[in-house]
């Protein structure tokens, strides 16, 4: 079996919705056990929902090429959507979450809900705070 080359996995599964990949290791069967960041809608209140990055394990398996053919455990946990919608909500709180079309940084900021490509709002991290 060839290796596997991780920029070419890492490529294939950021096509598919996945961030910050890390692989953990290939198993003899030719497998790859991989941890990473799934863009998942979170409900936080009324309104569309947040996509943010919730942090699963999966196992990838990959064709002779190198190509993902399947995925297995691919959706976060509950637990972890929970994790992420409490997050949310304590950015929020804290004043650290600047919504959509918010321009100018302001002091404490260090998240931001942008709209993706896709029109999806998405919580990214813009910088991080020293208090």
């Amino acid at each position: 079996m060839p290796r596997i080359n991780k920029k070419t996995l890492t490529t294939e599964l950021a096509k598919r919705g996945f961030e910050s990949i890390a692989v953990k290791r290939e198993l003899p069967d030719g497998r790859v056990e991989v941890e990473a960041n799934k863009l998942h809608p979170v409900h936080v209140e009324a309104g569309e929902s947040i996509y943010a990055p919730v942090p699963l394990s999966m196992s990838v398996a990959l064709d002779a090429r190198g190509r993902v053919k399947s995925i297995d455990g691919d959706t976060p946990k509950a637990a972890a959507v929970a994790d992420a919608a409490r997050y949310i909500k304590t950015l929020r709180d804290s004043g650290q979450l600047a919504g959509p079309g918010e321009r100018a940084p302001a002091s404490g900021l260090t998240h931001q809900i942008e709209r993706d490509e896709q029109g999806r709002q998405v919580l990214r991290r813009r910088r991080f705070s020293m208090s």
